[in-house]
């Protein structure tokens, strides 16, 4: 094959169709144009030709084309072969010297990861000096193997020769020469031997080709020896080299500059023997291997569906392993429609009343767009998703669910309702005094203010004062409390669109009380005691007092004007202060008593009338700060 040296400058030179160059210069020149090769061992009959039309047949869309980035280096790296065991083979340059390298394949990352990896690459064997190993190709038997070397001794005028080995335990070992009429003192390199060594095939630019680089073949005599190669029938004027033979002896692929269909440089191509040295017009293998630049080198491996070659289509020119592998393009997706309709748990019929729906994937809570309206769903996602559905109305307790797509998407659509729990509400509180807070029992009256349903009534308790009402949302309600001595309180409730199954809804009822009549109560002439009969009087009074404990009073008392006013005077203060011993016997804390004064015979009430000027008036006054 063609020498890794003149792949980075100048594509790949060929051969001119110009008179021979002086035979040493030449010689020079062919070595220069030597690229190393390995040819597989192991691969079965067939199996080349099989790997190959799966991949180069497969559709272009799924095929992947891979950089083997962990086996290239700088210089120039050319594929080789994949022993049994996995491993690589691969020729490389380093510092002007070709020697084979190996590497361990490297398990996938997953079962989606086609790629291949590989470990780090370990030099597997080199000649002396400045000889190179150009090729190497190994028979079926594992053992007899051909080789391309240059700068060898015993090669004819030291160029590049095929050789003579055997691969034994890993190492190349009874190098000889195959001599004449094999090695001539032209160049000739790029040896592949047949599955069942029978066959040798090889590129040289010798005299009597048809022009350029040629590929010949040989065959091995009943003696053992090969025969005088044989021109190929398809070589051209141009350049035909770097051929392998595939495990079926009949499929060859070589790479050629000046065949037709080309797409730039030297393109790989494939042809096969029908006659003696009869061969099919070559096929160019297209864009699933070729491309601008120069590709060469093609090698199909026994165990997976990938072919491999060598190219400087990379922005260093440097020809670098490539691998082409079947990955087929993802099906296209599956969707599911997912739709459904929000449902009156209670009578079952549609819920009108402003549905509200939310839509997320439930594994990533990612929104997603409801395709319809009104009391409807409708999503369509792939297949295998999860969709959470959350649905609400105005009235309707809030409700979840989640709804599956099928994996297989073989069922296009989806329908689950979602039933909504009619919503109700609880109307509560307590009932008590404005000021004291003490519990009072009322009768509290709820009243709906549109429609005709009746009022409903209940009874404080009046231990708690607490009363309660069964509602229902969106309606406005007339809450009206009632108790004697208090005044009248009522106040609208508009009662909110719960979305939970019961809504409590608290309202405090605080009564003031009503305005607490003064107590008037009269004495006969020249009296400061209470009559008897007068005590009922100071009943409610006192009570009302006694249950309102911020409450301040005044007790004031009067005179006629019978007497001097001293007199008067102090008859006035003991009548006063004879109500209040009173009102302090029947349990009126003293500091709700606030003012005790005899006023005399002033402030009459009736002027003509002395029966009502003797007398004492108890009244609320205010209230405790």
């Amino acid at each position: 094959m063609i020498d890794h040296s003149s792949v980075p400058t100048n594509r790949l030179l060929c051969v001119s169709s110009e008179p021979p160059l002086p035979f040493l210069f030449r010689a020079a020149l062919m070595l220069l144009l030597t690229l190393a090769v390995v040819q597989n061992p192991g691969v079965a009959f067939g199996q080349a030709d099989t790997n190959t039309s799966k991949v180069l047949g497969a559709p272009k869309d799924d095929i992947k084309i891979e950089n083997v980035s962990d086996l290239n280096s700088t210089g120039n790296d050319a594929t080789s072969f994949i022993a049994a065991d996995g491993s690589l083979y691969f020729t490389r340059s380093q510092d002007g010297k070709y020697d084979l390298f190996n590497s361990k394949r490297l398990p996938a990352t997953s079962a989606q990861d086609h790629a291949s990896h590989w470990a780090a690459p370990q030099k597997f064997a080199e000649l002396p000096g400045k000889q190179n190993i150009s090729s190497l190709s190994v028979a079926g038997d594992g053992v007899t193997a051909v080789l391309g070397i240059c700068n060898r001794p015993d090669a004819i005028l030291q160029s590049c020769d095929i050789y003579q080995a055997e691969l034994n335990g890993g190492q190349l070992t009874n190098i000889v020469p195959l001599g004449r009429p094999i090695n001539t003192e032209w160049w000739d390199a790029q040896p592949t031997i047949s599955q069942d060594g029978q066959l040798l095939f090889f590129a040289s630019d010798r005299k009597g080709g048809k022009g350029g680089i040629d590929i010949y073949m040989s065959s091995k005599t009943a003696e053992g020896k090969w025969s005088e190669p044989v021109n190929l029938s398809f070589n051209t004027s141009g350049n035909e080299l770097a051929p392998y033979i595939a495990r079926d002896n009949q499929t060859l692929y070589f790479a050629a500059d000046h065949l037709r269909d080309g797409m730039g440089g030297y393109d790989i191509y494939m042809t096969r023997r029908t006659g003696e040295n009869e061969w099919t017009e070559p096929k160019n293998l297209g864009p699933s291997v070729n491309s601008k630049r120069d590709e060469m080198f093609f090698y199909v491996p026994q165990a997976e569906d990938a072919v491999y070659f060598s190219s400087n289509r990379g922005a260093t020119g440097d020809f670098d392993l490539y691998r082409v592998y079947v990955q087929a393009a993802p099906p296209k997706p599956k969707y599911v429609t997912l739709s459904g309709r929000l449902m009156d748990a209670e009578t079952g019929k549609p819920i009108a009343r402003k549905p509200e729906i939310e839509l997320t994937m439930s594994n990533t809570g990612v929104a997603l767009t409801n395709e319809a309206e009104g009391p409807n769903y409708s999503v369509k996602v792939l297949a295998g998703s999860l969709v959470h559905v959350k649905a609400g109305a105005e009235a309707y307790v809030t409700n979840t669910i989640e709804v599956q797509a099928p994996a297989s998407g073989e069922q296009p659509s989806v329908t689950q309702d979602i039933s909504l729990t009619p919503a109700h509400a609880r109307l509560s509180g307590h009932v008590t005094n404005v000021m004291t807070h003490k519990a009072l029992g009322a009768t509290v009256v709820l009243e709906q203010l549109a429609g005709d349903a009746p009022p409903a009534t209940v009874q404080a308790d009046p231990n708690t004062g607490a009363y309660s009402f069964n509602v229902n949302p969106l309606i406005t309600y007339k809450l009206t409390a009632n108790v004697t001595d208090y005044e009248p309180w009522n106040l609208n409730v508009e009662i909110p669109a719960a979305r939970e199954k019961l809504i409590d809804i608290e309202k405090e009822i605080r009564l003031t009380p009503a305005r607490i009549e003064h107590v008037i109560v009269f004495y006969d002439v020249d009296k400061y005691d209470i009559k008897a009969d007068v005590y009922p009087k100071f009943g409610h009074f006192i009570q009302q007092v006694k249950e309102n404990p911020y409450l301040r009073i005044e007790v004031n008392g009067y005179t006629d004007t019978v007497g001097s006013i001293d007199y008067n005077l102090k008859l006035s203060e003991r009548r006063a202060g004879g109500v209040v011993d009173y009102l302090l016997s029947q349990g009126v804390p003293r500091n709700q008593v606030a003012i005790v004064k005899g006023f005399g015979m002033s402030n009459p009430l009736d002027p003509n009338d002395p029966a009502k000027n003797r007398r004492v008036e108890t009244r609320i006054i205010g209230k405790q700060d």
